[in-house]
């Protein structure tokens, strides 16, 4: 385990998910004129629709009278007394309503027919007009009082979107992220009084009010014209019945499945494709566990080779970090997914490009690796041979690693230490509620369990606090993770901390509170893998950065393919693809070199914006 550390300076005040939603704010003030036209127009159109009785019968006394007028009255008269000679049809609907309203100068007629259209029309027509104002008054009202009809209008207009069924944290999450990275969304939420409806319709998202299981709902989304849907409910049931219910009103629609059972999410795959269902705990898991290792870990991805880390750093200024971006890459075994100078602008990688001081840099990679780039960024650490050489004292070593909660998440948790860090003493808290069934299978892990609250100092004692390097807190309660982080880090101030939370904006705050990227909602970590999955099919892993949504691919290199013989380099720079796992003859390279050439037969991971591959 790395030593004791001091504190990392804190984030900004403001969360990433602020930032975002400002951002999204500014671009998204109103919807194109286009699409309220046509939104009202095709709402007009279901207004005449529900009226259409006294607007057909207004239209069948009017119609009645104006033929009558053109081809008996007008014609009699003409042969007559050669008045009225020449009226075109237009003529006589103008006198058709001249009679609808008592102005008439016409002659009374002679005929049956012709004496009682013109009683008829008056009544009968002011009758049926004065009733279609009154039924389109009312559907107008209706329209103005009921605002989700008004939302289906606009859902109507919206083509190659993605659906996102239920608006919790997760599809919340999802929603922001598609809008951030330029796709359009529809929400379809049962339950309008929900914390995010409002924020979503300031950011001009349709929310269809309903029940998604119901086939007429999906199609007021647009399922039938949408490019994906992502059933994103509390119930891994309901999410079923949604995607059941989209596939077969439109068999080709991308569909992706929020799942809480783990091994129903392995199932589901096998029924319904790769990459879509996705369990929310497997999504989250290696990234609590990742931070229990290793600190400054923003996400993670779980490759067969094993974890591989994204970890954001701040250049120190001197540090062994500045110099050439491609030496530093091949020094430490790392590659850089973004490189921000300390304004913030974002530098593209090219074969001189430079880490200076100030610059933020986002880079992926085994764990192990980033941790050295980590301790490797100290100040004046570049010129720290010519300093004179200070005695170190030695210190206690840290070796164990706390979990405390231990549901899906926890054990998962548990699995991916023993696997990724076999040396660390692992021990496990387990409240007096937990079932005997997973105390059991921590035990059979070879975890020591420790029954009790872990808020309180004697419990912690006999975890073995002194001697942890990390406490990960991960039960489905934010404040009692709070808590229970509150309390270790009262007794070891220098203890690291990791902690499972619900809120995104709760996540970033008390990342300040206890160092950088300590704190994780599991709704950011999850959401990336859901927007992904429904704009490709192919993509494996994702994680946003920025306004971008990164995902892995892998791709297969065969004869006469595009891709052979070229660099590792090449793919980055002329594709925007990142390589970060090569898979040749049995063996992987993770990362692969970047003059290595691609061969056939080879596998190869690559990360990349989901836009652009």
């Amino acid at each position: 385990m790395p030593p004791r550390s001091t504190p990392t300076k804190p984030r900004p005040s403001a969360s990433e998910d602020e930032v975002r939603l400002d951002r999204l704010r500014q671009r998204r003030r109103r919807y194109p004129l286009w699409r309220l036209v046509w939104a009202n127009l095709r709402d007009d159109l279901r207004l005449l629709k529900r009226a259409w009785f006294s607007l057909s019968a207004l239209l069948l006394v009017l119609s009645s009278g104006t033929l009558y007028l053109y081809w008996a009255y007008f014609p009699q008269h003409c042969q007559t007394d050669g008045s009225d000679c020449g009226v075109d049809l237009a003529q006589a609907l103008y006198e058709t309503l001249q009679l609808l309203i008592f102005q008439s100068g016409l002659a009374f007629p002679p005929d049956l027919v012709g004496r009682l259209l013109f009683f008829a029309i008056p009544l009968l027509g002011l009758f049926f007009l004065l009733q279609s104002a009154i039924d389109l008054s009312r559907l107008i009202f209706d329209k103005s009082a009921n605002p989700e009809i008004w939302q289906i209008a606009l859902a109507r207009t919206f083509s190659n979107h993605v659906i996102i069924a239920g608006l919790g944290r997760v599809g919340y999450r999802t929603a922001l992220q598609l809008l951030d990275a330029g796709y359009e969304v529809v929400v379809i939420e049962a339950d309008w009084a929900s914390e995010f409806v409002a924020t979503l319709l300031q950011l001009k998202v349709p929310v269809v009010r309903g029940d998604a299981r119901d086939p007429q709902i999906l199609r007021q989304a647009g399922a039938t014209r949408a490019r994906g849907l992502i059933a994103a409910i509390n119930d891994d049931l309901r999410n079923i019945e949604i995607v059941l219910t989209a596939r077969r009103i439109a068999p080709d629609l991308q569909t992706v499945l929020r799942i809480y059972n783990r091994e129903l999410d392995a199932n589901l795959e096998r029924s319904f494709g790769p990459n879509t269902a996705f369990c929310i705990s497997m999504l989250s898991a290696p990234t609590f566990a990742a931070a229990a290792l290793s600190r400054e870990i923003v996400q993670v991805l779980n490759l067969p080779e094993g974890l591989l880390g994204i970890s954001e750093l701040t250049v120190a200024p001197e540090s062994s970090l500045s110099g050439f971006v491609r030496s530093i890459e091949e020094q430490y075994g790392v590659r850089v997914l973004r490189h921000r100078d300390p304004h913030g602008r974002e530098r593209r990688p090219g074969f001189m490009q430079q880490f200076a001081a100030g610059d933020v840099v986002l880079m992926i990679g085994r764990l192990e690796n980033l941790e050295r780039a980590r301790l490797a960024n100290v100040p004046q650490s570049k010129t720290g041979f010519l300093r004179p050489l200070v005695h170190q004292a030695t210190g206690p070593t840290l070796n164990g690693v706390i979990v405390c909660g231990m549901g899906q998440v926890g054990l998962q948790v548990i699995r991916l230490l023993l696997a990724n860090a076999p040396h660390a003493e692992i021990v496990a808290i387990c409240t007096p509620d937990t079932p005997a069934r997973i105390v059991a299978e921590i035990s059979q892990l070879g975890v020591r369990v420790v029954k009790g609250d872990a808020r309180l100092p004697h419990v912690l004692a006999e975890a073995g606090l002194e001697r942890a390097y990390a406490l990960a807190s991960l039960y489905s309660n934010d404040l009692l993770n709070v808590q229970v982080g509150m309390a270790a880090r009262s007794q070891r101030p220098d203890l690291h901390l990791v902690l499972r939370v619900f809120s995104d904006v709760l996540a970033e705050r008390l990342a300040v509170l206890f160092g950088i990227n300590t704190a994780y909602s599991t709704s950011a970590l999850a959401a990336p893998a859901l927007a992904a999955a429904a704009i490709r099919y192919d993509v494996g892993y994702a994680f946003d950065v920025g306004e971008r949504i990164l995902a892995t691919r892998v791709l297969h290199v065969a004869d006469g393919d595009a891709l052979l013989g070229q660099r590792v380099a090449d793919l980055r720079e002329a594709r925007g693809q990142l390589v970060i796992c090569l898979r040749r003859s049995g063996s992987s390279f993770v990362p692969p070199g970047l003059e290595e050439r691609l061969q056939p037969g080879d596998e190869v991971v690559v990360v990349g914006d989901i836009r652009r591959n």
